[in-house]
This record gives C-alpha cells, sequence and structure tokens, in this order.
C-alpha cells in the first residue's frame, strides 16, 4: 500500500492536477481573473494553427527517429553478436552518445554545424567541398538535424537492448539453419526477429515515450524554430506557461498530448500482454 500510493502521488495525481488547470482561465499576468473555463482552452486548441504545426512536427519527431533508432540498432546488435574483432570497445563506444546529457548532445551537434568553424565545415574542407551552410536557418535541414540527433542519442541504447535480447537466444537454432543452408541474412530473418519480436514492441513503447525527452535538445540547438519548424508540443506548451504566461494553456496542450500519446502506446501495450498471459498459459 505505501508503494502504491507513493506511484499515485508521483504519477496519477500530477495528471489529475493537470486536468484540472486545463479547465479553468489562469493567466499569471491577471492573477485576479481566474475562473472556470470548462472545455474552452480545448477548443481553442483546433482553432490554434501554431498548436496543429506542434502536432505535426511531434509526429515527425516521434516516429521518424523511433524507426531509425529500431533498425540501426537492431542492425547494430546483429553485427555485434558475431563477435568480430574490436567488437568488444565498439560497444562501449555506443555508450558515449547515450551517457551524454541531452543538452550537451545539442550543444556538441551546434558546435558541430557552426558555418565556417565547426566539424562539418572541417569535413568539407578535407572533401574539397563547401559544407559551411547555415543548417539552423533553414527549416527543413533544421528538423533534418534534430532528428539526426535524436536517432544518434537514442540508438546506442535501442541495439543494447536488442543485443541482450540476441545473446539469450540458443545457438543450436542458427547452426541447424546454417546446415540447411540458410544465410546470414536468412537466419536472423526467420529465427532472430521472431523471436524478439516482444522485445522490439517493448522498445518502441519506451522509445516513443521516450521521444519527448528531446526537449533539452530543441531547447539547445534549436529553440522551435525556424518558423516553428522544430517546435514540439511539449516544446510549445514550454512556451506558453513559462514565457506567455498561460498557464491553462499549457496545462490543456500537455494533457491533450497525454491522452493522444496514451492512445498511440496502448495497442503495444495491449500486444506485449496479449503475448505474454500466452505465453503463461503454454
Amino acid at each position: 500500500m505505501p508503494t502504491f500510493l507513493a506511484l499515485v502521488a508521483i504519477t496519477v495525481l500530477p495528471i489529475l492536477v493537470t486536468l484540472g488547470i486545463s479547465l479553468f482561465y489562469v493567466d499569471l499576468t491577471m492573477p485576479g481573473m481566474t475562473r472556470f473555463a470548462g472545455l474552452e482552452n480545448y477548443f481553442e486548441l483546433f482553432q490554434d494553427s501554431r498548436f496543429l504545426n506542434s502536432l505535426t512536427v511531434t509526429a515527425k519527431l516521434i516516429f521518424i527517429p523511433v524507426a531509425l533508432q529500431i533498425v540501426i540498432g537492431l542492425l547494430l546488435a546483429m553485427v555485434l553478436k558475431e563477435k568480430l574483432p574490436g567488437t568488444g570497445w565498439m560497444r562501449m563506444a555506443f555508450l558515449l552518445p547515450a551517457v551524454i546529457p541531452p543538452a550537451v548532445s545539442g550543444l556538441v551537434w551546434k558546435l558541430f554545424i557552426v558555418p565556417g568553424a565547426g566539424g562539418l565545415s572541417y569535413l568539407g574542407h578535407v572533401i574539397g567541398v563547401d559544407l559551411s551552410l547555415d543548417l539552423l536557418s533553414m527549416p527543413g535541414s533544421a528538423l533534418t538535424l534534430v532528428i539526426v540527433t535524436s536517432v544518434w542519442v537514442g540508438t546506442p541504447f535501442v541495439a543494447l537492448l536488442m543485443l541482450s535480447a540476441l545473446e539469450s537466444l540458443g545457438e543450436e537454432q542458427y547452426e541447424a539453419a546454417r546446415i540447411d543452408g540458410a544465410s546470414w541474412f536468412q537466419a536472423h530473418w526467420h529465427i532472430s526477429l521472431p523471436e524478439i519480436r516482444p522485445v522490439i514492441l517493448t522498445v518502441a513503447v519506451f522509445r516513443i515515450l521516450e521521444a519527448l525527452a528531446i526537449f533539452p535538445i530543441i531547447f539547445v540547438l534549436t529553440g522551435g524554430g525556424p518558423a516553428g519548424a522544430t517546435e514540439p508540443i511539449n516544446y510549445y506548451a514550454y512556451v506558453n506557461g513559462f514565457e506567455y504566461l498561460r498557464v491553462d494553456y499549457a496545462a490543456t496542450i500537455i494533457f491533450f498530448f497525454f491522452v493522444v500519446m496514451m492512445g498511440i502506446c496502448s495497442p503495444f501495450l495491449i500486444n506485449i500482454a496479449r503475448r505474454e498471459s500466452s505465453e503463461e498459459a503454454r
């Protein structure tokens, strides 16, 4: 019971408080004007073009990086499983982006692409190509850079989880597949992927939720710009709450996004629960 109450206090209670705030009109610039608003703030969401843009940006910053992290992480795990020469130190090297704080990761990439002075310009000079472009001033390249940074940060974590799952599989299946003439790719396609499918689904859920932690990267790297091209929902909520001082609207954005994320993750969680139940039944 104490553990249950602690979990309620740190999870359910903040959600309920956020919902409660979203149902009122609360403007910190006019503290005496607080009143019950009902669903007015929620109706305002769908008339706010900046919010609708943040929905699109959020979808891009969640699904594209997560898909790339899973694909790249799975391929890296398959290669590392072979225990080729040098894979020992490579495992340690892959951990570095995962242990660097997100804000520092954003700063590293920002310094890397400084026009005329960063590492990208230096690489361009080495190969004889002019790469001294201001990538953060263009909407498409700024969003791409945020996605690349997110993939760089999250892929090592995914690769390690996939590697752990692959190493838990018995070698007998792979040896039988090789005897039957299966190639390396065929063995992983017909053995590895079906066996670690629950792990892939679990990792996908965690990475979708963890994608929201991209806020520090955006704060340091782009500040939501240019022209809102890299402004996801949580960053827009931050702007409303701490710059415009519209706490009620910020709470509305966050609670609406919470409901959307639960809707996205629920099918994954239900699938995982069903697989575990069927395995226990066996």
